[in-house]
């Protein structure tokens, strides 16, 4: 029985990051890996939590993501793109908890990647767009990433 173009609980998992990372000041932990689901279709899936203020970002596009990759590693890009508009997001305070959270929709649910890729993922700790301010002689931002990469499985 063929399925109904919802991905549910269905679908091949292509990318399953469940760890605890650390991040220095000014720069990102980033998952680069990310295969193109635009011929099957798919969807994503994150919570990433920290103790601290941080943003993730997800580019959809190799233009943006090497503007982004540039000003972690010190240049001045041209431009500094906001990422997929869906995906990426500054953290807020998690209800009854003293962390930081960003997640997609729901609490973390599945939500449909629509643009095809090359896709990056990252848990930025800088002042990348100047959304969270960031000093060098902070702390590592201490984050727990719980990320899904979800393949549509094909009709066969």
């Amino acid at each position: 029985v063929a399925g109904s173009g919802c991905l549910g609980g269905g679908g091949e998992v292509i990318v399953s990051i469940q760890q605890d990372v650390s991040v220095e000041p000014g720069n990102a932990w980033m998952e680069t890996e990310i295969p193109d689901l635009s011929d099957s279709g798919g969807a994503i899936e994150y919570i990433v939590r920290a103790e601290r203020a941080f943003d993730v970002y997800f580019f959809a596009n190799e233009s943006d993501f090497q503007q982004y990759n540039g000003y972690i590693k010190g240049d001045d890009p041209e431009e500094t793109p906001p990422g997929h508009s869906e995906f990426s997001q500054a953290a807020v305070p998690a209800d009854g908890k003293d962390l930081y959270e960003a997640t997609t929709g729901d609490g973390g649910s599945r939500q449909s990647v629509e643009s095809s890729g090359p896709y990056y993922f990252a848990v930025d700790y800088s002042n990348y767009r100047m959304e969270n301010r960031v000093e060098e002689f902070d702390d590592p931002l201490q984050a727990f990433v719980d990320l899904k990469v979800i393949r549509k499985r094909s009709l066969i």
